[in-house]
């Protein structure tokens, strides 16, 4: 019981982080938010080191680089907030709320956390668009920890103002400490903002974390061992395979951005090796590495930022420039615009501004070129007008948005469309094809974009078909014997698609797969999501 409920902790921390509230004081030193966020000076001051400390441990991430630390929070936000968290799992039973319909975003986590018993409603009204108040997450926090009821005195002035239903719990969770008031106050009917939940997650992290002599320590999951282990199989067989990485979509960027983001300790002299060839290659073509793939830029820019590395004076070249070309940049179809939000956003890099282009780049420009190209009945494909979705490109695009998913309106029905459709069409052994061939890449994109919203691919039921997770599927591509530790594009006697051969390991598949279970591993470890490099130290 009491290692299940230290997970349970760990497992709630992170929906503190988006949702949670209290005007505790604290005496950590914020280091570094005016760097991260261009709001920061609207963060309140008691709240700063909370957020810097979220931030760097990868629990917090702003949008556009800004925090938004006055924004709230809705039921219906928090109720999906919570299925994915915790891996509620979905159900077909309908919670039977009037103002919950079926073809809402919300309705199958709404339901979820109904049949939980973690949230409720009132007269057959869930009100999923009113912001969540403070008693009302009070009562679904001490639900969802299974948190015994205090009996003691009141411990607030406003404890008149609580809701006869909210009392009980209110008092419990004043009385853990997980929830504070401010001026002897918990203001019960008051809403929450981020800057709010920061200081109450960290709070909670603390809380959580076990002693180092606790006897109960949680264990690494069996899947989170297996993934372990072929990360390193595959970290070595790519170090071995690449030896000289230079600026390409094969031997070069990938394999360099997923070994740098495993967290593998690799001698420093190959990623130099690598930051030589971007400079000599760069000085060889005048800075300009293709007139119309910009792609090439954001791969650049992934690399050398994963690996530490500055990118706005590469060898006397600033790489975020050419991406300021909107017209050039769309020129390549949905990637151009895709990869430059997922670059521009790795480390909240700012546009330039560059006067002789005929279209300044924008995010919201590259956002609504994305969103414009969405297939009828959700997910995305390549082409201008393609008509059926596509695996690959769907991930992708909800790569990219995932930033955004929190504040923009449009991004998140767009992408709740789009995992919808991946769930629809996971195969039966847990994969994906693409092109009418089962292969790797199609099905490691899907789990980069899943952990890019905190969903477990794994253990949520929308991705698990006859017992076979997407995990288990990517697995399953991994060569055994001699090519141990690469991986297959197509398995042997699968369609073959114009790729590498069935059943022959192939250096692009590998390192799809290998980022894609760096990404599963940096969620099972709390850290940022694959492409969120603000973690990564100059």
């Amino acid at each position: 019981m009491k290692k299940n409920r230290f997970l349970a902790w760990l497992l709630i921390v992170a929906v503190f982080l988006s949702v949670f509230s209290t005007n505790l004081t604290v005496s950590y030193a914020s280091t570094g938010l005016g760097q991260t966020y261009t709001d920061s000076a609207s963060i309140s001051q008691w709240a700063k080191a909370s957020i810097d400390r979220a931030s760097e441990l990868g629990f917090v991430q702003g949008s556009n680089g800004k925090f938004n630390p006055k924004s709230s929070v809705t039921r219906a936000e928090f109720a999906k907030m919570l299925v994915s968290v915790l891996n509620i799992p979905m159900v077909s039973k309908p919670a039977g709320y009037a103002d919950v319909a079926s073809n809402q975003w919300y309705y199958p986590y709404i339901n979820a956390v109904s049949q939980a018993g973690y949230m409720s409603g009132y007269n057959q009204k869930f009100e999923p668009n009113a912001s969540i108040t403070r008693e009302q997450m009070a009562a679904t926090i001490v639900r969802a920890l299974g948190l015994k009821p205090v009996q003691t005195a009141s411990l607030i002035a406003d404890a008149d103002n609580v809701s006869a239903w909210a009392k009980a719990d209110v008092t419990t969770i004043l009385a853990s400490q997980i929830m504070l008031g401010d001026n002897n106050r918990f203001n019960p009917q008051g809403t929450v903002t981020r800057e709010m939940a920061a200081v109450v997650a960290m709070r909670t992290f603390d809380y959580g974390k076990p002693s180092e002599t606790d006897p109960e320590t949680p264990v690494v999951s069996p899947i989170h061992t297996k993934v372990k282990t072929q990360v390193k199989e595959t970290a070595a067989f790519l170090q071995s395979s690449v030896t000289n990485p230079v600026i390409a979509s094969v031997g070069g960027e990938w394999t360099v951005f997923g070994l740098a983001r495993s967290g593998i300790k690799l001698p420093d002299a190959y990623y130099a090796k690598y930051y030589a060839n971007v400079e000599k290659k760069l000085k060889e073509v005048d800075g300009k590495l293709h007139n119309v793939k910009y792609t090439e830029y954001d791969r650049v820019i992934l690399a050398l930022t994963a690996i530490g590395k500055g990118v706005d004076h590469v060898a006397g070249y600033n790489l975020r420039e050419p991406l300021a070309d909107y017209e050039t940049l769309i020129k390549q179809g949905i990637n151009g615009p895709i990869f430059a939000l997922i670059a521009l956003d790795s480390k909240n890099y700012e546009i330039p501004t560059v006067a002789k282009v005929k279209t300044q780049t924008t995010r919201e420009l590259l956002i609504d070129f994305i969103l414009n190209r969405e297939i009828a009945g959700g997910g995305w494909a390549l082409g201008e007008k393609p008509t059926a979705a596509d695996p690959d490109i769907t991930s992708m695009a909800i790569q990219a948005f995932a930033p955004y998913y929190a504040t923009n309106e449009k991004v998140k029905a767009a992408v709740d469309r789009g995992i919808a459709w991946l769930s629809k069409v996971q195969q039966a052994d847990g994969g994906y094809a693409s092109g009418g061939s089962a292969n790797s890449e199609s099905t490691a994109q899907v789990i980069v974009a899943l952990t890019a919203l905190r969903i477990d691919p794994h253990t949520d039921a929308r991705f698990v078909k006859n017992g076979h997770s997407v995990v288990d599927a990517l697995l399953s591509y991994a060569a055994k014997n001699k090519d141990k530790g690469g991986f297959y594009h197509v398995k042997s006697g699968g369609v073959d698609n114009g790729g590498a051969k069935p059943g022959d390991v192939d250096l692009m598949a590998t390192d799809q797969a290998f980022y894609a279970l760096v990404a599963y591993d940096r969620f099972l470890n709390g850290q940022t999501r694959l492409y969120d490099m603000t973690d990564v130290k100059a």
